[in-house]
């Protein structure tokens, strides 16, 4: 999507719109004051999350449970368990 031009002025006057023109068009905004380019408005790159694979390194390095660290474990293991056990329902 092109970027569009606006003034300090009609960006203050329509600030919500614009700032939805961004959030749900992805609408890359450029502010002008006089002819010149003070600021630029633009959505937030998505989280890519956490990755999976990281997870026991994580957990490691965190802080140690107490009491109930057993707990976790066998509750952890069983979820393993069960995403091993997971077939893909479209798999022949």
């Amino acid at each position: 999507m092109a970027t569009v031009s606006v003034s300090v002025t009609d960006f203050s006057r329509g600030l919500s719109e614009f700032l939805s023109q961004v959030q749900y068009r992805g609408q890359i905004l450029d502010i002008e004051r006089g002819k010149r380019i003070i600021a630029r408005v633009s959505p937030v790159a998505a989280s890519d999350g956490f990755p999976i694979d990281q997870l026991d390194d994580f957990l490691a390095k965190g802080p140690q449970l107490g009491a109930d660290r057993k707990s976790m474990a066998n509750d952890v293991q069983m979820v393993r368990a069960k995403l091993r056990s997971r077939t893909a329902p479209w798999a022949g």
